[in-house]
């Protein structure tokens, strides 16, 4: 009788069963999600958060720029070796494009060679223009910068996609006067709807 007692308690110790180990690793499996959705969310967080002080940068290299030249970038501005800033030299578009074709000198060369931006800042993707994988489902993640009027008063601002927050396509598409965009037609100065920016700044 003893015996079998022992050899009993032997048998119920010796481990797990099936039951106990399915239960275990579905609450590790629900466990790692609810990490992975934290840490998802955190990333997302820091990077919409890294924007923002990105953008309020770019504003005041830019307005240290019009303290000095009396533009926020315009087409008379060069890099100081006579290339052109922004989309044709419009002084307008991507920030960090160029220098190639279209973008002749990028406006943050032509900021850095005007001694009020100490380094480039881009976007934490590291995405300097429209394209590739810089987009995804309509939203860029590269900073652009426009310079235009709403209603008739001259106006600059600088733009970012957060991840994180809703598009706001109506509100976006409409900060500027259409057609007042130096570079752009007026479907194309769309910020909102062409690349999902949602988040700017007004220099000041």
């Amino acid at each position: 009788m003893t015996a079998g007692v022992g050899a009993l308690k032997r048998r119920q110790s010796a481990g797990f069963t099936v039951v106990e180990l399915v239960t275990v690793v579905a609450v590790i499996v629900i466990l790692a999600a609810v990490v992975l959705v934290a840490y998802s969310g955190y990333l997302t967080t820091t990077r919409d958060n890294a924007r923002k002080s990105d953008i309020q940068q770019i504003a005041s290299a830019l307005s240290a720029y019009a303290i000095k030249k009396n533009t926020y970038v315009d087409s008379t501005s060069n890099d100081g070796s006579g290339n052109t800033c922004g989309f044709m030299g419009s002084g307008n578009g991507w920030f960090n494009a160029g220098p190639n074709a279209f973008f002749p000198a990028s406006i943050s060369t032509c900021l850095k060679n005007a001694g009020v931006l100490s380094k480039d800042i881009v976007d934490p993707t590291a995405c300097v223009q429209d394209g590739g994988s810089c987009t995804n489902s309509g939203n860029t993640t590269a900073y652009m910068k426009a310079t235009c009027t709403k209603s008739g008063v001259a106006v600059t601002y600088v733009f970012a996609h957060l991840d994180g927050q809703q598009r706001r396509d109506t509100e976006v598409d409409a900060l500027c006067d259409s057609g007042t965009v130096s570079g752009f037609t007026a479907a194309s100065q769309k910020w909102g709807t062409n690349y999902g920016m949602n988040y700017y700044v007004t220099v000041k």
